[in-house]
């Protein structure tokens, strides 16, 4: 009988190490992922009762190491009880300002912490998101002349010149959560991503209004009815996108039917035909489609419909010049359009009396003028960027500095291009171009903007009425090299 005993007690000896190598290697994994956890879902019970291992605990456990995969995206080493990271980058956002803010549009950051941006005119301004830098929330903002909209979750500013003095500001809740905005001079346009449009109005005690807007027509065969034969009342259209000027309001529904709001102008076709960017001029349209093809419509009396013919345009039109060629992105100034083509090409028309096209003003004798309305698109030949030094030595590289995206203010361009830097042209008497070029009135060619690292920090570019608004991302390197315990 002695026998069997000596073998159960064997037995569930090494049945009790194998729990208790288990229990360790189970403690070691939880906190592994206790660290490795968010502030809120750790228990203070462990961080407690943990305490750090001596040197000769590590020792006999063989100094192993474990790796786990933080929810972060880091590789965190766990080693004898002390987590280090390995270093990651955190985006930084800034919003760079310059150009005119007479009316306290825009609330300057004491400490600007980009001492290059600042050498060439731009100022941070505060982004109403409580120093939030998480990128899925960001503050969506609209310029108009006398005011600025920002727009963050479901809250909602207007700060400048609303009543009597500059830089009031009205702070207003919206009914759900903020999509777009399109500032004009009148009201704002406020589209929740619910597809329901408001507006309100740049005064101190103004609140949201619903919008309503006319169905747009449908075909006879296409009405619904109940199981009784009642005609079903047609859902209110869903919006996608809206624009603002100083004269037209538009939107586009989800149906691609275009209105003049709050009327229907225009249905496109509702399949295979998608808008990709609707922009507004003070008196005029663009609308750009999934297969490159651009649309316009509102007053084109200064040629910035890109039609041959000076008139005004109640419904969508497409611009025959650029049929064929797929436009990628598009511009809309205050009475100038410009385009981009998917071969990096750079098309400009319509007003030119500030240069805002890129095209000279005067004639080289500097008696004449030059021809101040371009109705068509003007194909441009823009000159090397300052970068392309590895042209010189033999790498004929032709894609480094093509144009990438286009933005237009009231009297003036900007254009980004693909090595990161940008460029401007146009009227710069109030700083719109930065401070290195508000000496002069106007640029009528394209010139490079220095001291704005564009080549790694530009997201993107915001063109007012008379200002520019930069966003920009700077990599940051945060080292965690230290232990935590």
């Amino acid at each position: 009988m002695a026998g069997p005993h000596k073998r159960n007690r064997s037995t569930s000896s090494q049945q009790l190490s194998r729990r208790l190598t288990n229990a360790k290697e189970s403690t070691r994994l939880r906190r592994a992922i206790w660290w490795r956890s968010p502030p809120h879902r750790r228990t203070t019970k462990t961080s407690a009762k943990r305490k750090r291992p001596t040197t000769a605990a590590a020792t006999r456990a063989g100094q192993k190491r474990r790796y786990a995969t933080a929810r972060s995206g880091a590789l965190v080493c766990v080693w004898s009880g002390r987590v280090w990271s390995r270093p990651k980058r955190k985006k930084m956002r800034q919003l760079l300002f310059t150009g005119f803010n007479a009316f306290g549009q825009h609330e300057f950051v004491n400490s600007p912490r980009d001492e290059c941006a600042a050498s060439a005119g731009f100022r941070e301004i505060s982004a109403h998101d409580g120093g939030n830098n998480n990128t899925k929330n960001q503050c969506t903002i609209s310029f108009a002349w006398r005011y600025t909209a920002y727009a963050l979750g479901r809250k909602l500013w207007l700060r400048g010149l609303l009543e009597t003095e500059p830089g009031e500001c009205v702070k207003v809740e919206a009914p759900g959560e903020i999509k777009a905005l399109a500032a004009g001079d009148s009201h704002c346009l406020v589209l929740l991503c619910t597809g329901e449009l408001y507006k309100i109005q740049p005064k101190l005690e103004a609140t949201l209004q619903a919008i309503r807007l006319e169905n747009p027509p449908r075909p006879s065969t296409a009405t619904k009815r109940t199981i009784f034969g009642a005609v079903k009342a047609p859902a209110p259209p869903s919006i996608e996108h809206i624009a603002c000027g100083t004269n037209i309001n538009v939107a586009v529904s989800s149906e691609n039917a275009v209105y003049s709001i709050p009327s229907c102008l225009h249905q496109f076709p509702d399949r295979q035909w998608r808008v990709q960017q609707l922009i507004c001029g003070h008196e005029h349209a663009l609308l750009l489609n999934g297969n490159g093809d651009v649309y316009t419509w509102g007053n084109g009396l200064r040629g910035q419909l890109g039609q041959a013919a000076l008139c005004v345009e109640e419904t969508p039109q497409l611009i025959e010049s650029l049929a064929g060629i797929k436009i990628t992105g598009i511009a809309a100034g205050g009475w100038h359009s410009a385009a981009i083509s998917a071969f990096g090409d750079l098309y400009t028309w319509g007003l030119n009396c500030s240069g805002q096209l890129g095209m000279r003003v005067m004639k080289p004798n500097g008696l004449q003028k030059e021809p101040t309305v371009y109705p068509l698109p003007q194909l441009h030949d823009l000159p090397d960027c300052c970068c392309c030094s590895s042209r010189e030595s033999g790498n004929e590289d032709t894609d480094v500095c093509e144009p990438l995206k286009v933005f237009a203010g009231s009297r003036h361009t900007l254009l980004l291009r693909r090595c990161g830097r940008l460029w401007a042209s146009g009227w710069c008497i109030h700083g719109q171009l930065g401070k290195q070029l508000c000496e002069q009135n106007f640029l009528d060619a394209f010139q490079a903007l220095h001291g704005v690292d564009a080549d790694r920090d530009v997201v993107n570019v915001l063109c007012g009425p008379w200002a520019t608004l930069l966003m920009v991302t700077q990599k940051k390197s945060v080292s965690t090299d230290d232990p935590i315990s």
